[in-house]
């Protein structure tokens, strides 16, 4: 019976091998069991999970086709359902210790014991020097300050720290999958609380989450992410009780699960049950670090203001109009039950800041940033402990009131409590930024990229601060890493652009546009760019954008910016001052964009720079190796 279900399991598989998306909710869906049934049974039967079973199928699959067949690697890689031929060879060789070149030339033999593992890793070993087999494994856990660095010799100037973790995705084995907003909740509490320890480089979860429902092996991930260790968790609904189960793994330098438990609590004692989870956790990873225990939360939360409270953030995390308006709404009935749980305030102030995203009106965005410092003052009377306070905090000031020696100290507290916030750090970037000093800008933007290497905005962000700093080769190198994940982030593409065009590389430059427009599915504009010179594109554009309302134009800075391209100075300056009246918020640190050179000296943008508070002085050209991050 076991063996027939595994073999039915194996046929399905193999039914759907090219499908590089197919993946465990697809196979459940056509065993006919529910996701959590599924992974349960695999496995209990396999002791592997589903994942895994997935790709050593693929895998064994490959090694037949290379055996068999004059595909290439790369052809074999998309035949059993690999998207990336290089993601391909890294996953054969770490499971059978060839690469599929050197498996091909041993005659195609399947590696199955650990002895011809090692014999294989032996011949790699004797190919490629042992020099590179004697790093320590502690490598891994470097802090991601410079995550591109490749050189043995920038890896020991790198500060250490003692562990990194990921806390990814919890599961819902429940088959009620509208209790998804409370299982990522759960997830997000843990990462908040274990990014207290300052002991621990805790990677944020917006990064954590980029994995969620994904197929990939626990070494993968902690290798992109560049953590030692990998929480993993799934619960379980019952009643008015839940429970949590908890993994602790290590995925190098083969995996080893550290450490395993389950917590059952009350619904309303959700608080407790993170900070004793997290405590177990810390205790487990700090074997060479005095354990630093989290203060038990004693608020006994109020159970339909807790699930309010729940919703609204996971609603917020989905960045959206639609979302973020049910957000708002879902946070302001969990006020309503509990007026006194500050950390629904923070997140309403959060919601009214991302609302503004989405809308073109720009007196209605004053308004949202009235109700934002509204919420996170009343946060901060209730609760004067919440990381996450004083960054939103310091947010407010910096980018709605321009007062940043004021945003330094919120955002500094807030880090105190919570060093490994990376808005935190890129708030902290901007400070210095606007301060004129560059090598402190990119300094903390590489620390937020560290902390959360998968997320696209704060990678792009690096870029524009090299741009910035005039270093554009520097900068277009960091866009291309950006787009090597993320293929399709619309504003690397548009930052590349501009880039590219101020280096005087206008063919690359016209790509990246047409790209972009491809993206955003604007056909009459890729038409544009292919037939005509960048400049009447350009203008064209401009009269687009110049034909509404300031009141409504949602992009004041990026019109200057394309003025300036066109050598329109009043221009450019008329639209700097929209963006003046309406308060954009990225106004100050947009000034130094080297768009604007040329308007140094004009007395309109001299005014801007005094009411923004910023100092003018461009910085000097730097890339990552002239940072010494030592003591």
């Amino acid at each position: 019976m076991e063996e027939a279900f595994i073999n039915k399991i194996k046929q399905i598989i193999l039914e759907n091998l090219e499908d590089e998306k197919f993946n465990v909710n697809q196979l459940a869906s056509e065993i006919g069991l529910s996701r959590s049934q599924l992974l349960r049974k695999i496995k209990s039967l396999t002791g592997k999970s589903a994942n895994h079973l997935i790709r050593k199928i693929r895998l064994e699959e490959a090694a037949k086709l290379i055996k068999n067949s004059d595909y290439t690697a790369s052809e074999i890689s998309y035949l059993v359902g690999f998207s990336s031929p290089s993601y391909f060879n890294k996953c054969f060789l770490d499971h059978f210790g060839f690469t599929p070149g050197e498996f091909k030339n041993q005659g195609g033999d399947i590696i199955k014991s650990t002895t011809n593992f090692e014999v294989a890793q032996q011949v790699r070993q004797k190919k490629l020097g042992l020099l590179f087999y004697s790093i320590p494994v502690i490598m891994i856990a470097v802090v991601g300050y410079f995550l591109y660095s490749n050189s043995i010799n920038q890896l020991k100037e790198i500060k250490f720290q003692p562990a990194s973790i990921a806390i990814l995705p919890f599961l819902n084995l429940s088959d009620n999958k509208d209790q998804d907003y409370f299982v990522d909740g759960i997830t997000e509490a843990i990462t908040l609380e274990l990014s207290k320890f300052g002991a621990l480089r805790v990677i944020s979860r917006t990064s954590a989450m980029s994995y969620k429902g994904g197929v990939k092996l626990s070494a993968d991930i902690a290798n992109e992410l560049n953590v030692d260790y990998l929480l993993e968790g799934s619960v379980l609904f019952g009643g008015d009780s839940i429970k949590v189960i908890v993994q602790l793994i290590k995925p190098f330098p083969e995996e080893k699960h550290i450490w395993q438990d389950s917590y059952h609590q009350k619904y309303e004692n959700t608080l407790q049950l993170v900070g004793r989870v997290s405590n177990q956790i810390s205790k487990e990873i700090n074997a060479k670090v005095s354990p630093i225990d989290i203060a038990a939360n004693t608020y006994k939360v109020n159970t339909e203001s807790y699930t309010y409270y729940l919703k609204g953030r996971h609603l917020w995390n989905q960045q959206s109009h639609k979302t973020t308006i049910s957000s708002i709404e879902n946070l302001q009935e969990s006020i309503k039950l509990d007026s006194s749980f500050a950390p629904a305030y923070v997140t309403l102030a959060e919601a009214y800041i991302t609302l503004n995203k989405f809308i073109s009106n720009n007196e209605e965005k004053l308004l949202n940033r009235e109700k934002s410092t509204r919420a996170i003052n009343k946060a901060l009377e209730l609760d004067h402990n919440l990381a996450e306070a004083y960054i939103t905090k310091g947010n407010i000031l910096g980018k709605f009131d321009w007062k940043w020696a004021e945003m330094k100290k919120m955002v500094e507290k807030g880090l105190k409590l919570d060093p490994n916030n990376a808005y935190g750090h890129m708030l902290l970037s901007d400070y210095y930024l606007v301060n004129n000093n560059f090598d402190m800008a990119i300094k903390e933007a590489l620390v937020a990229e560290g902390l959360d290497p998968m997320n696209p905005w704060i990678g792009t962000k690096v870029g524009v601060l090299y741009c910035m700093a005039n270093n554009y080769e520097e900068s277009i190198i960091q866009y291309k890493k950006v787009l090597e994940i993320f293929p399709s982030y619309g504003s690397v593409l548009s930052e590349l652009g501009f880039v590219q065009y101020l280096n005087w590389q206008i063919n690359d430059s016209k790509n990246s546009f047409i790209k972009l427009q491809e993206i955003r599915g604007n056909y009459d504009m890729v038409k544009r760019y292919k037939e005509e010179p960048m400049e009447d594109v350009f203008r064209y554009w401009l009269t687009n954008v110049r034909a509404g309302d300031p009141k409504f134009c949602s992009y004041p800075i990026l019109t200057a910016q394309v003025h300036m391209l066109m050598a329109e100075k009043q221009e450019a300056l008329e639209y700097l001052e929209i963006a003046y009246k309406y308060r954009f918020e990225y106004l100050p640190v947009l000034l130094f964009r080297p768009e604007f050179n040329d308007l140094h000296n004009e007395p309109r943008f001299r005014e801007l720079v005094k009411k923004t508070g910023v100092v003018l002085n461009m910085g000097l050209t730097m890339n990552k190796n002239d940072f010494n991050f030592k003591d």
